[in-house]
């Protein structure tokens, strides 16, 4: 493992899925050990995104963490398990994590979803 190299966490600036990663990251305490890239949709960082995880085989999705040189992962809920798993605790063991699951998460995905939808309709 290269020890220059710090794990780079993408995240899409309006994603409630995003922002449930850096939430758990900052209260693993671990934030700081993360280059964080946000981005908005269409713009040079999230075609540099999608350009990396395709060569790499997965499907454009955020967030995306490369954890190490190659090593791709999306999906907020296996990427905070990972990191959790590593700082020798358990996501359900995270309050601030759980007050935004039960507070405005489910909010959030509401309005995210609409906006989507909006999105698409107009493309």
């Amino acid at each position: 493992m290269n020890p220059q190299f710090r794990p780079r966490a993408w995240l899409l600036a309006s994603c409630p899925f995003c922002l449930k990663l850096r939430i758990a990251l900052t209260e693993l305490g671990i934030a700081d050990r993360f280059e964080f890239i946000v981005f908005e949709k269409g713009d040079d960082a999230e075609a540099e995104l999608r350009r990396k995880l395709e060569a790499a085989g997965i499907e454009p999705s955020y967030p995306a963490v490369e954890a190490a040189p190659g090593d791709w992962q999306t999906e907020s809920d296996a990427l905070i398990a990972r990191y959790a798993r590593q700082e020798g605790r358990e996501p359900d063991d995270l309050p601030l994590l759980a007050y935004y699951l039960r507070g405005v998460f489910p909010k959030f995905i509401e309005l995210y979803k609409e906006h989507l939808a909006r999105e698409s309709a107009n493309a």
